[in-house]
Parts: C-alpha cells; structure tokens; sequence
C-alpha cells in the first residue's frame, strides 16, 4: 500500500506494517483439476499447457504491468465463471516465512510475484506450480512487475530496479534510484518510466539501463504513471497531476488536483480517473487537462490506490468498508457494496462481476451491474495487493504468504 504524501519514509527502512499469520482459512480448499496433475516444472512445459488451454477457451490476453495494461482499466472482457459454474481456489502457492503485498503479472501462463523479503517468485498459471525463484538479500518488494521484451522489471523498497531474466530471474541489469520507490515501472516504447519519492520521474533504457531522462518536481512522486498517446500522466504530492512527454520527458501541461494523491490515474475515452488522500474521486480531460467531475468522499483515506473501469462504471474500494460505482460519464453513484472490513485490493472487473479484498482476509465477488453480492469466503490474513487476471484466472497474494487462484471448477 502507498503511503499517504504526508508520510515520509525513510530512504531502506520501510519496514512492513503487517502480522504474518498461519494459512489457516476458513474455506476448504476443492480437490485440484485433474491438469494440475500434469508436469509443469519447466518452464516450457508450463507455456505450451497454458497455450493450448487458452485456445480450447478462447481466453483473454496477458496480464503484464500493474493494473493489466498501460492505462491501468483494471478490468477485462471476458468473465471468470459463465452460467451454471462456481467460483473456487483451484490452487495455492506458498511463499513460505513471507508475505505477498505486491499485485502479480502473468504473461505465457506465468505468474510472476515479488514477496515481502525478498524472494521473486515464478509460478505456473495451469496448476500453482513452482518454476523458480530469485533471493536478494536484506530488501523485499511491495510493487508490481513490468513484463517487457523478454524481461521483468522490479523495484524493491530500498529504491533499485532491475531487469530479471523470465526464464531464471537472473539478473541484467540494476538501476539505484536514490530514493524509495513505492510504485512499479510503466513501459513506453522500450522505456521504462519510473516514479521516486524524491519527486523524480526517470526514464530507464529497458535493454541496458541507461537513463534517457529525468523529470523533476520539488514533491515526491509516488503513483504509478500512466501512458497514453505518447503522454506520460503522474499525479504528484504537489496536489498536480503532471502531464509529460513520455519521449523526450519535457511537461506538455499539468492541473491542479482536490488534494495530493492516492491513486493510479486511470485512463479511457479521453478522461482520466484517480483519487486523492483526502477522500475525492475526479475524473479529468486527458487533452488538455481539465476536471469534468469529481465526487466528494468520506474524509481523508477513504479512496484507495486504483479503479477498475467497465464500459459504463468507475469503481473503487474504500477504508470506510464499502466500494462504490459511479457513471463514468456524470459521476453520478449507480451503487454501493458495504463491506465488513476496508476494501484494500483494489477492485477488478472481469466479465460482469467485479472482484475484491480485505483487510481482514475476505474476498468478494459483486455483480458489475448492481453491485448484489455473488460469492464471498474468509482467508485470514489481508488481501492488499490487487488481482491479476488472465486466462480466466484470477490471481491475489495474501499477507500470510500465500497467493491464490480463482477460477471456474474445471471437470
């Protein structure tokens, strides 16, 4: 989870504010799918299996950076259950003594996963297989991964990316940003673009590590930038949502936002869509930047960090135990789903349903159209990071170290 802009974390010492529990859970797990009994500890074997399955269900595209894509929807078309079928675990995967705050990516049938201490994790999407993992000593990582040309980008919180290798997560290259990085990289046109504490937004060479530019504000940076149309858009702790030139690093334009920021800007039809620490969702012009409506929150830390966006919807979780739909359109509120706990995975859409999690271990699937609860069981631990879909599978690390896999009951 991102700090608020009004906390200040020193550069390596962020330690994580979490309970590490046992994996004792409430739901019975369902027997494995009779594929999972299938050899998958190549990671050949895992890519041709999840090939195959993918053209036998006509399913959706990869999931490779923060959100799905580089406008950060948060959602795909395609549903994980369809008439008739259940939503269950069909299987976990143990980061053992860790914990998983960081969303996963999942490109050619792999899960790829940073835990709390340390460990990068590579895991079959087809049945929660081990490929291999990467220890880096003393850091652990909170972000998500940028899956680019045959690579992974990682940050971790001591403030170095690096490139890992897909195939044994050995490592290319390594960048120090000299600061705390609490967002991962976005990538445009072979440039990872990166946002640091110390109010810098870097552009890293994605083959060598070199930097191609640096743009700097005098507050830190620390949501994920989101690109569109070659325009790179960061929203600062300066209370502006920055609009830079994702080729040359030059600001083309920048707006004053309701207060500092504490979301992901997400992007469709020409409008942006975030949140801010003290409680107000906007939505804004993309070109030139401009506030089309906002809807006034709660109180302070009431929104969270990214939304999901359906054709109609903007979706967002709350820490005053609810999630909520406006029309994209007006903002006006279709519906509201209270929870029994803060909504801290940040939602996502697949098909008609929206997915969720809690802090306290539960998590939820709603209808997209009404918000009527459809499925819901209790975990333990907290759901922090936010879901990653592909394949018709669903994919959510928990704090207690274990990274689970929703999806339809297969015969």
């Amino acid at each position: 989870m991102v700090p608020h802009c009004k906390s200040k974390q020193p550069r390596g010492g962020r330690e994580p504010a979490v309970t590490r529990r046992s994996a004792a859970r409430c739901l019975r797990l369902p027997q494995q799918p009779d594929n999972a009994s299938r050899s998958s500890v190549t990671l050949i074997a895992a890519v041709v299996g999840c090939v195959l399955w993918s053209l036998a269900d006509g399913a959706q595209a990869d999931w490779p950076l923060v959100r799905g894509n580089a406008a950060a929807t948060g959602a795909v078309k395609q549903p994980l259950v369809k008439e008739g079928q259940e939503l269950e675990v069909l299987w976990t995967y143990e980061a053992k003594d860790s914990s998983i705050e960081a969303p996963a990516a999942i490109v050619d049938g792999v899960v790829y996963v940073g835990d709390l201490d340390g460990t990068f994790h590579a895991v079959s999407l087809a049945d929660g297989k081990p490929l291999w993992t990467k220890k880096f000593e003393q850091t652990g990582f909170i972000a998500g991964t940028a899956v680019v040309d045959g690579g992974l980008l990682v940050v971790d919180y001591n403030g170095v990316l690096r490139r890992l290798s897909m195939q044994d997560g050995a490592e290319a290259w390594q960048v120090d940003a000299q600061s705390d990085l609490y967002a991962p990289a976005n990538v445009h046109d072979g440039v990872a673009l990166l946002a640091t504490d110390a109010g810098d937004l870097l552009a890293i060479d994605t083959a060598t590590g070199d930097e191609k530019w640096r743009y700097t504000i005098d507050q830190p940076l620390r949501c994920w930038p989101t690109v569109i149309d070659g325009r790179a858009y960061v929203a600062g702790c300066d209370a502006m949502l920055h609009a830079v030139d994702a080729a040359t690093g030059q600001e083309l334009e920048k707006v004053a936002i309701a207060d500092p920021p504490d979301s992901i800007p997400a992007y469709a039809d020409g409008q942006l869509f975030l949140c801010t620490a003290g409680g107000v969702f906007q939505a804004l012009a993309a070109k030139p930047l401009a506030e089309t409506w906002r809807y006034p929150g709660r109180g302070q830390g009431n929104e969270l960090h990214a939304v999901a966006l359906s054709d109609e919807l903007v979706i967002f979780g709350t820490h005053q135990k609810q999630v909520v739909a406006l029309d994209r359109k007006s903002g006006e509120p279709r519906w509201e789903f209270r929870t029994r706990s803060r909504a801290t995975s940040s939602p996502t859409i697949a098909g008609d349903a929206v997915y969720f999690g809690t802090n306290r271990g539960r998590f939820y699937a709603v209808s997209l159209a009404d918000g009527k609860e459809l499925w819901q069981e209790n975990f333990g631990g907290q759901f922090i990071a936010s879901p990653a879909i592909s394949n018709g599978r669903l994919v959510v690390g928990n704090t207690d170290g274990t990274l689970y896999c929703f999806g339809a009951a297969r015969e």
